[in-house]
């Protein structure tokens, strides 16, 4: 799915950039319209965009590319008449929706919930390139606000899932980084990250033994992955995805911040090696109720990195 995502991503971005390179003469109006519309779609992807493959240098290119676009079209003389033809204004909405509704999730996903939130420290032994791939407030940031048997459930919805980012941007390896979706787990560079508590508490679950799976989005398991859930003073924190045999803690264990937890794996429902962490906290009928999470003092939204 993430490969998907990325591919649909690079194209659209690619065919807008080429329908104004393009494009022929335009009406003054026309010309106006549809530089807005478009423009809308592109930041919307800028901001609510996986920026993976390529890394976020690669939202400037394509701004820098929609800005030439731009100028070479608004440079061409304008013809005449300037009224607006039915297939143009249909063709412009169908830009600009997309386009305002990415803006206003990329924007308002960055906001923090209203909820007090529970103050964690990062979940690394290195903190150094570690990254959101999916977190926020909103469903075009974090795709844990969707809910079903096989996604999330609603006390996950405050979720962040961490990977790791190599020196050029990429999230695998250095010598990794022209494949947008390398098959093996040790290609990535969250793959063997050190985890580590991100609060004091007790250990009140831990599940090890589970395999890891390929990458891929057909290989996900609904087995559950290897996890450990940290009973803290403010919620409950899981943590899953380790890799199999890596898990340092028992149940009942007291651990505190920094302690060593396991290895980041691709355990359980997972599509490629990232650390998953939720907060949640059980109502007084049994129910659990998400938490939203602050890494040393700041909510953290897809892009943003510790």
């Amino acid at each position: 799915m993430l490969l998907t995502g990325l591919i649909f991503q690079n194209m659209v971005l690619l065919a807008l950039v080429a329908s104004l390179f393009l494009a022929g003469r335009p009406t003054r109006l026309w010309r106006l319209l549809y530089t807005a519309s478009a423009g809308a779609l592109v930041f919307g992807i800028v901001l609510s965009g996986v920026w993976v493959y390529p890394p976020i240098w690669g939202a400037a290119v394509y701004l820098v590319l929609f800005l030439l676009a731009c100028l070479r079209w608004w440079r061409m003389p304008v013809k005449n008449p300037a009224r607006l033809r039915s297939l143009q204004i249909i063709l412009a909405a169908l830009t600009a929706i997309p386009g305002l509704i990415l803006i206003w999730q990329g924007v308002a996903g960055r906001i923090a919930p209203a909820e007090e939130a529970i103050e964690l420290s990062s979940p690394f032994a290195e903190v150094a390139g570690h990254c959101v791939l999916s977190g926020g407030s909103s469903l075009a940031l974090n795709l844990h606000y969707v809910e079903s048997d096989k996604t999330a459930a609603s006390y996950e919805k405050h979720s962040v899932d961490f990977i790791r980012l190599n020196r050029f941007g990429f999230r695998t390896l250095a010598d990794r980084s022209l494949s947008p979706k390398p098959a093996a787990l040790g290609d990535y560079a969250v793959y063997g990250s050190k985890v580590v508590a991100p609060c004091d508490g007790v250990v009140s679950e831990a599940v090890d033994g589970k395999p890891d799976v390929a990458p891929g989005h057909a290989n996900r398991s609904l087995d559950g992955s290897n996890y450990v859930l940290l009973q803290c003073k403010a919620a409950d924190v899981l943590l899953a995805h380790f890799q199999p045999g890596t898990l340092a803690v028992d149940v009942g264990g007291e651990v505190t911040r920094g302690q060593p937890l396991g290895l980041a794996g691709n355990s359980g429902n997972t599509e490629e090696p990232h650390l998953h962490i939720n907060a949640q906290r059980q109502e007084g009928d049994g129910t659990l109720t998400a938490v939203p999470m602050r890494f040393d003092g700041r909510y953290l939204a897809r892009g943003d990195c510790l």
